[in-house]
């Protein structure tokens, strides 16, 4: 288990408990580590300066017993902004409906790229399927992508 899961692992719960999902965690620098922590509120309202205070707290709280990082880091912990990374299966499930924009890691009908509205997620025991619709409403075409098929994927926040 790398150190961005451990952390994640630790501090997942505690989050949850006062309304906060994880959205990423970073790791930079070198000398002077920097740990940045994406948080995102369950409520689906915009994450304020009060959202990441309470939240930094709950963390460094749990960070200083655990000491994963042995040499001094600083803390950020931040709103998501206006492409929020949607990295597991219920952050998928949470933006049905909004419009997602998908990077793949081989390349599908010839594109790494693709657009759309994300419109339903399906599972069964060998995978999971993420279905976007491109185009416009009178034409639009539904694609299906294999959740392990996706490099990356942002959801396009409207505030």
């Amino acid at each position: 288990m790398d150190l961005n899961e451990k952390i994640e692992n630790a501090i997942e719960g505690p989050l949850a408990n006062k309304g906060y999902d994880i959205v990423q965690i970073r790791i930079v620098g070198g000398k002077n580590l920097i740990l940045e922590i994406d948080i995102d509120r369950q409520d689906g309202a915009p994450v304020g300066i009060d959202d990441c205070a309470e939240a930094s707290y709950v963390i460094s709280a749990i960070l200083d017993v655990e000491d994963f990082i042995s040499s001094k880091y600083y803390l950020n912990v931040n709103s998501p902004g206006e492409k929020r990374l949607l990295r597991k299966i219920k952050d998928f499930e949470r933006f049905c409906g909004n419009d997602v924009r998908i990077e793949l890691l081989n390349p599908l009908n010839g594109r790494k790229k693709i657009s759309g509205k994300l419109v339903r997620i399906e599972q069964n025991s060998a995978n999971v399927v993420v279905y976007l619709k491109e185009g416009c409403d009178t034409e639009a075409v539904e694609l299906g992508i294999l959740y392990k098929d996706i490099a990356k994927a942002y959801v396009k926040r409207k505030f």
